[in-house]
């Protein structure tokens, strides 16, 4: 009797862990629709031609808008081939190292192929739209790089923002 009273705190914790750690697996991702402009957010990105094949992706973030406070700004690179359902498996997920500079703008640079460049998006993400937080939601800004790849700068020409 004495051992199973002992057992039932681990127990009881396990039990705890498990449902804190599948309350956050529900969570459920929406891209949104809203432009740049609809969602207030003020940004930049250049693309800078190494002519090596290479190209480095400066984003420039300069007001969050309605998505304030951003979780986290990434990199995504979707497979070419698609599954059956039409959805992608990722070749690059990773997240963009936003470094704040002197005009209090953030920065963040990646540096890629040119190949892989193409098929990239921005992705801003959050659990906020309008100040009204929700955890279980997380939303998607996307922004393909390859818009901005038909107007490259030069390699002669940095970019206006600076780090700090």
């Amino acid at each position: 009797m004495w051992k199973q009273r002992r057992r039932l705190p681990a127990v009881l914790l396990a039990l705890l862990v498990c449902y804190f750690v599948v309350e956050r697996a529900w969570g459920i991702g929406f891209y949104l629709r809203e432009t740049k402009d609809e969602l207030k957010l003020k940004y930049e990105v250049t693309v800078q031609d190494h002519k090596t094949g290479r190209v480095t992706v400066v984003f420039t973030l300069a007001d969050e808008g309605r998505l304030k406070p951003l979780d986290e700004i990434q990199l995504v690179i979707p497979a070419q081939e698609k599954n059956e359902d039409g959805s992608h498996w990722m070749d690059l997920v990773v997240s963009i190292d936003m470094v704040k500079a002197d005009s209090g703008k953030r920065v963040g640079r990646v540096h890629l192929l040119k190949e892989l460049a193409e098929r990239a998006t921005i992705q801003l993400n959050t659990h906020s739209m309008d100040g009204n937080i929700d955890g279980l939601t997380r939303l998607h800004h996307l922004i393909p790089i390859a818009k901005y790849m038909n107007n490259p700068q030069n390699l002669d020409t940095p970019p206006a923002a600076e780090h700090k």
